[in-house]
């Protein structure tokens, strides 16, 4: 079968997926402040900012003391250096005076007024803990040295990393103002359908629009930001316009994507000459799902208007989308959680498509088993799956194991941990 626009016969839902991750590049990365950077991906790693501590520091409440005791106790202005045979008061994780020696803390000496009336400490023998004049910390004891924490330029967390509030609280603590992001996709739906109610009960034969919230809702699940969705016009020139004035990253339709030439959709396609990706997915339900790249880069996946279909679509396209979009390696994987079938799935419209089947999944010490929900092709067992099983064709008896993956997946989290490109 040759598709609409050229292209030589539909795609495997594995093929599928490659083809949209190879078709979204990353966006480019930018700075954002603090409060603009929630959401998006670390663009580079996060890294200290200056020595930490930035200074030497107190490591208990005490004195810092210089030279040989016993030491009278004064107080000093900030950057004053500490005379010999003298201490100052200090807190913990309060800087030092330059020419510390040590911080003694309060439990290791002994405070006295001389005949001068001036306080004067003197150390505790570390054995006995009684008072001897002859006693005294050893250098650099209750001292935090200067980046002993660590180095300025040190990483703390890897770029990919989802920018999160205890992330930027992290952030703000390290001194940063804006950091560098790769930013969510955003996300344009356009709903294709004049007899479709907005509210209400369906009525007069027009069905309630089942899709204007679902997909954006969906796209956010997957870190992207999904716009409110819009009728789009019943005309190829105002669905033009509207194309061309969205200023998303990507652009979701549903409806009129069925293969006829007299399709609005795909008119409108013809006459914008826009590069078609996808002409459909060997796939039961989502057969009717299009990748198309437009003149000015940026791509269009069409949905059909049909919601179980358009949520198979979803399922098949919107992971590897937005993962590559966001640039995110692996969004194409295939998946990895696999459950054996409890019991027969429905079989697909043709042989050689996949069947994408609502589950629920049971699990025990033996693993994950998958029962297929009644009337699998409704839009209530979709509601009610715990996942959405793939299965191959020619598969799909009672004890295959087949993969799954979850109703509303998510693209895989940038692999590394903290400290590592």
């Amino acid at each position: 079968m040759e598709g609409s626009l050229g292209l030589d016969g539909l795609l495997t839902w594995h093929q599928a997926r490659q083809v949209a991750v190879t078709a979204a590049a990353p966006l480019p990365a930018k700075t954002a402040r603090l409060d603009e950077a929630h959401g998006s991906l670390l663009a580079a790693p996060l890294v200290t900012l200056q020595d930490d501590p930035a200074e030497d520091i107190a490591a208990v409440d005490g004195y810092a003391l210089c030279g040989e005791g016993p030491w009278r106790v004064i107080d000093l202005v900030p950057n004053v250096a500490l005379p010999s045979h003298f201490a100052t008061p200090v807190i913990r994780g309060e800087p030092t005076p330059p020419h510390s020696d040590c911080v003694i803390s309060h439990q290791k000496c002994v405070a006295s007024l001389n005949e001068v009336g001036d306080t004067v400490i003197v150390a505790r023998d570390p054995l006995t803990e009684i008072p001897d004049e002859r006693a005294r910390p050893r250098l650099g004891e209750g001292i935090v040295r200067q980046g002993d924490h660590s180095r300025t330029g040190a990483p703390v967390l890897a770029a990919g990393t989802p920018i999160t509030p205890p992330l930027l609280a992290l952030a703000a603590s390290l001194g940063y103002d804006r950091l560098p992001i790769t930013p969510p996709p955003s996300v344009g739906t356009l709903i294709l359908g004049a007899h479709l109610l907005e509210h209400g009960l369906p009525r007069y034969g027009r069905p309630r629009d089942a899709l204007a919230l679902t997909i954006p809702t969906f796209l956010g699940r997957l870190g992207a930001r999904g716009n409110p969705a819009v009728r789009a016009p019943e005309s190829a020139r105002f669905l033009i316009e509207e194309i061309s004035d969205s200023t998303a990253d990507l652009i979701v339709t549903a409806g009129s994507t069925a293969p006829e030439a007299a399709n609005l959709l795909r008119e409108v396609l013809r006459d914008i000459e826009a590069h078609w990706l996808i002409d459909g997915v060997l796939a039961t339900p989502g057969a009717e799902t299009l990748l198309v790249r437009l003149p000015d880069g940026r791509l269009l996946l069409g949905l059909s208007s049909d919601p179980v279909h358009a949520l198979a679509g979803l399922v098949t396209l919107a992971p590897p989308l937005i993962g590559a979009l966001r640039g995110i390696p692996g969004a194409e994987s295939a998946p990895t959680t696999t459950a054996v079938l409890a019991m027969p799935t429905p079989e697909g419209d043709a042989p050689t498509d996949e069947v994408l089947v609502p589950v629920r999944i049971n699990r025990d010490r033996a693993g994950a088993t998958a029962s297929v929900l009644p009337d699998p092709f409704s839009l209530t067992a979709w509601a009610s799956a715990d996942a959405i099983a793939v299965v191959p064709p020619g598969a799909g008896a009672d004890g295959d194991v087949v993969p799954v993956i979850p109703t509303t997946p998510r693209p895989p989290e940038p692999e590394g941990g903290a400290g590592q490109d």
